[in-house]
């Protein structure tokens, strides 16, 4: 694969790079051939009136819109692999030779998110070399972690476990330029302590102004190691749709 490495640009083209990583995941990976899909971000669930919820929670933004605010994107139903959950012992994936119908019980789900690095940092931190620093919102972050932390447990249904969201990452710069990884194993190297305030810039940067958390971007996986380690995707068919998706976004696969 070829590299190009990005030292400019912003919040536009970071924006740019995650609507053409999106577009290009759903062509060939999050397709509804493969899945059921149900959209959840707030534009799908409040129609007419999305602009508005969108503007009373940022303007009254805090742990308790944010949890509406940065909900996940959609959540997937694998349609050729089954995870029963209710399972008393520990749940094993199966395979299933033809996709499901919306009638079938305990497939594999799990929701998705989205982000994308446009710009390689000047320098390194905490040890990291630049090439593999990633960058997401810090209240998205934090939001993501309140939505998987883990259940008590008190020998009941679901003991210990968690919700699963997918991050899907892009980063130009970055030496595998597509990554995927569970949000809960994302562990900050930094995080920007500025106060967050609705509209109103905490940071004076070239981006969106709010703070964020820098992580190192080898904690998570090339996207189609991830397919097939954490999605439950045959190896080769991962290998393709991700190549398809390296062509979609840089011309190379």
């Amino acid at each position: 694969m070829g590299k190009d490495r990005l030292t400019s640009g912003g919040f536009s083209s970071r924006e740019a790079l995650t609507r053409r990583l999106i577009s290009s995941l759903r062509a060939h990976i999050l397709t509804t051939n493969r899945y059921f899909i149900i959209e959840t971000g707030i534009e799908h669930r409040f129609g007419n009136k999305a602009e508005q919820v969108h503007s009373m929670l940022y303007a009254n933004m805090g742990p308790t819109t944010d949890l509406l605010r940065y909900f996940p994107d959609a959540l997937f139903f694998d349609r050729l692999v089954r995870l029963p959950t209710w399972s008393t012992t520990a749940p094993m994936p199966q395979r299933l030779a033809e996709p499901a119908d919306d009638t079938a019980q305990g497939l594999f789900t799990f929701f998705a998110e989205f982000k994308s690095s446009a710009t390689i940092r000047r320098t390194s931190t905490k040890g990291v070399p630049s090439e593999f620093i990633g960058q997401i919102e810090r209240e998205a972050w934090l939001t993501y972690r309140r939505l998987t932390s883990p259940n008590p447990r008190w020998n009941v249904y679901l003991d210990g476990l968690r919700s699963r969201i997918a991050l899907f990452y892009a980063a130009s710069y970055a030496p595998n330029r597509l990554y995927a990884a569970w949000e809960h194993t994302l562990e900050p190297i930094e995080i920007k302590r500025e106060l967050a305030k609705p509209a109103s810039r905490s940071l004076a940067t070239a981006g969106s102004g709010t703070p964020w958390i820098n992580f190192d971007i080898r904690q998570l996986k090339p996207l189609a190691a991830f397919l097939s380690a954490d999605l439950y995707w045959d190896t080769p068919e991962a290998d393709a749709a991700s190549r398809a998706c390296y062509a979609d976004l840089y011309g190379d696969g």
